[in-house]
């Protein structure tokens, strides 16, 4: 499975979080979120629906769209009678394969330690920390938060907040260079 196809992965907030990096402008982004949307709950997209919950005129809409599959981050494919709109290329640019999107060790080694699945909050928590952080930092403080049996997503952020503030690395703890 594709990191943008766990049900824990909040498309449409890495949609917007990424706005700048794959150069979406306002038309085509609205357009690619509300497609994302429809998808996602299984609605049939036909121009003019789509035109019509975006508030757009049916040609901006088409120009969104045509830039969107000119970029190839959308694909229109037509089967057995329907329409698929698929934004598989907009989560496969070299910008979401350079963003550290999902590292599904990281999760296992989470819900390892926690002894139970981790809940969406959880793992959305775990999703930007990993864009945000050294991985190795995130596992430093999980192990210090379960050395204090304090086993919390608000704990470790605690952990994480208060090393970023005091300028700590992992080859810092690594050395020992912090108690």
């Amino acid at each position: 499975m594709k990191w943008y196809e766990e049900k824990f992965v909040l498309r449409r907030d890495w949609i917007l979080d990424h706005l700048e990096l794959i150069g979406l402008n306002s038309e085509e982004a609205i357009v690619a979120l509300m497609i994302d949307f429809m998808n996602q709950h299984n609605m049939n997209i036909t121009m003019e629906d789509l035109a019509h919950k975006v508030n757009m005129d049916a040609k901006k809409v088409d120009q969104a769209i045509s830039s969107l599959c000119a970029r190839r981050y959308l694909q229109i494919q037509a089967a057995g009678g329907s329409v698929r709109f698929d934004l598989s290329g907009l989560y496969e640019t070299d910008t979401a394969k350079s963003e550290r999107v999902l590292d599904s060790k990281l999760f296992d080694l989470f819900e390892e330690e926690f002894h139970r699945p981790l809940s969406q909050m959880e793992m959305t928590k775990i999703s930007e920390w990993n864009r945000t952080t050294d991985r190795k930092l995130v596992i430093y403080a999980l192990r210090e938060a379960s050395a204090y049996h304090s086993l919390s997503i608000n704990y470790i952020d605690k952990i994480l907040r208060s090393w970023k503030e005091k300028g700590v690395s992992a080859k810092m703890i690594e050395e020992g260079k912090v108690l």
